[in-house]
C-alpha cells in the first residue's frame, strides 16, 4: 500500500510509479496499534536483526521507514507532530539514555547497528537504564542488533513488542523481512536460541520494503562515519607516554600529602609537564592545594 502521498509526490523517491512511499499493509496495521497506544504511558521496543548474520540487508533503511510511519500515525491520531531527524539516531548503546531526554516526548530513538566485543553487555546495561529512567518519555525505541538470540532474554522475550528479521533474497536483493509479533518472537527465542535456528517458528507474516532513507542519506552516512572514527580513536592502543600520563593522574587522585614536585621526580618528568597533564583533563578532580604549593615558577 502507498502512504504519505503528499510528502512524496511522484518523482521524489527511487523507482516511484505513483505518489507516496510503499509500506507493507500488515506492518502498517501493527505500527498503527503502537501509535494509538503510546499515549497510555507506554514505551515500546522493536528489535531488528538478520537471521543470516549479514550486513547490508537494508536494516537501517527499514528502521527509518518504520519510525516515519509510526510518527505520521502519532500525528494523525494525537495531533503530535514529531519530525524524524539525525538527532533521533544513535550509534552506540552509551548514547541511548542521554539522547532519550533530548528528543521530544512520543518520539523515537533509533539505535543503529554497532558492534564490538562488549556490545551485548553494554546494550543490556543501557536497556535497563532506559526502562528505569526513560519510560515516562513514551518513546518508541528501535534497536538493530547483530544476532537476536544474543539479546538478554528479558528484553527479547518480555520487553520488546516485535522482532523483524531482514534478509537478502535471490542474488543479494534487498527489501525482504519477516515479522514476529510479541508471542511469536517469544516462541522463536525460547525454541531457537540453543541451536541458533531462526526457522523453528513461522513468522506472523513476511513482507517487503522499498529502498530509500527517510533521513537525508548523505547526512546519515556522514554521522555514521564520524561515529566510526570516534570509536576507532577510542579503540586505539595507548602509547607509552599516554599510559604513563594515565597512571600519573590516577596516583594524584589517590595519594594525599604529596607534592607535584615529588611526583614529578618519581615519574621522571618535569614539574611543568606534570602540571600540564593534570590540567589537560577538564574533568580532573585533583585540586589538593598542598600539591600545588611547591609548584615552581621556573625550572
Amino acid at each position: 500500500m502507498k502512504i504519505l502521498k503528499e510528502k512524496y509526490p511522484l518523482g521524489s523517491l527511487p523507482y516511484q510509479k505513483t505518489s507516496g512511499r510503499y509500506c507493507d499493509k500488515f506492518l502498517y496495521e501493527n505500527l498503527k496499534i503502537l501509535s494509538k497506544n503510546i499515549i497510555r504511558d507506554m514505551t515500546f521496543l522493536i528489535i531488528i536483526s538478520s537471521s543470516t548474520l549479514e550486513v547490508g540487508t537494508g536494516k537501517s533503511v527499514l528502521m527509518q521507514q518504520i519510525a516515519e510511519v509510526y510518527l505520521s500515525e502519532v500525528k494523525e491520531m494525537h495531533n503530535i507532530d514529531n519530525e524524524l531527524t539525525i538527532k533521533n539516531i544513535v550509534f552506540s548503546p552509551k548514547e541511548l539514555v542521554e539522547r532519550a531526554f533530548q528528543v521530544p516526548k512520543y518520539s523515537v530513538i533509533l539505535l543503529d547497528e554497532w558492534e564490538d566485543s562488549n556490545y551485548f553487555s553494554q546494550l543490556g546495561m543501557t536497556l535497563r537504564q532506559f526502562f528505569r529512567k526513560c519510560r515516562q518519555l513514551n518513546l518508541l525505541m528501535i534497536v538493530i542488533i547483530p544476532n537476536f538470540f544474543q539479546l538478554p532474554m528479558n528484553y527479547a522475550v518480555s520487553r520488546s513488542v516485535a522482532f523483524l528479521d531482514v534478509q537478502f533474497r535471490g542474488e543479494f536483493q534487498r527489501g525482504f523481512f519477516r515479522f514476529f509479533s510479541f508471542n511469536k518472537k517469544r516462541e522463536l527465542y525460547l525454541k531457537g536460541k540453543k541451536t541458533q535456528n531462526y526457522n523453528c517458528v513461522q513468522p506472523d507474516f513476511s513482507g517487503r520494503f522499498a529502498d530509500g532513507y527517510v533521513i537525508n542519506e548523505k547526512e546519515y552516512k556522514k554521522a555514521k562515519y564520524l561515529d566510526m572514527l570516534k570509536f576507532d580513536e577510542q579503540s586505539k592502543p595507548l602509547t607509552e607516554k599516554e599510559i604513563k600520563q594515565k597512571i600519573f593522574k590516577q596516583v594524584c587522585k589517590n595519594l594525599d600529602n604529596i607534592t607535584i614536585k615529588d611526583l614529578s621526580k618519581g615519574f621522571d618528568i618535569s614539574t611543568r609537564t606534570a602540571y600540564r597533564w593534570l590540567h589537560e583533563d577538564k574533568n580532573s578532580d585533583v585540586d589538593n592545594k598542598t600539591r600545588y604549593n611547591n609548584y615552581p615558577t621556573k625550572q
